[in-house]
């Protein structure tokens, strides 16, 4: 092999290095996403089931209790 293909090797090579590394790094911050969001959804139906209960349990005033305006 001449020296000019072997450069263009030693290039090629590093070019698939750095775009591995590349890979590796957006796969794993997809991954971190990924996660945050599974995590935040739950988070979200959890408050929207607390957020349920509360509007069910607030069924108006007490029937003993007079009115504010009396």
């Amino acid at each position: 092999m001449n020296e000019t293909n072997e450069a263009r090797l030693v290039r090629l090579e590093e070019m698939v290095a750095h775009q591995q590394a590349a890979i590796e790094d957006l796969s794993r911050q997809l991954t971190d996403s990924w996660r945050q969001a599974e995590k935040l959804g739950r988070e979200l139906a959890r408050l929207n089931d607390r957020f349920q209960d509360i509007e069910d349990g607030a069924g108006g005033p007490p029937a003993n209790q007079r009115p504010p305006h009396w």
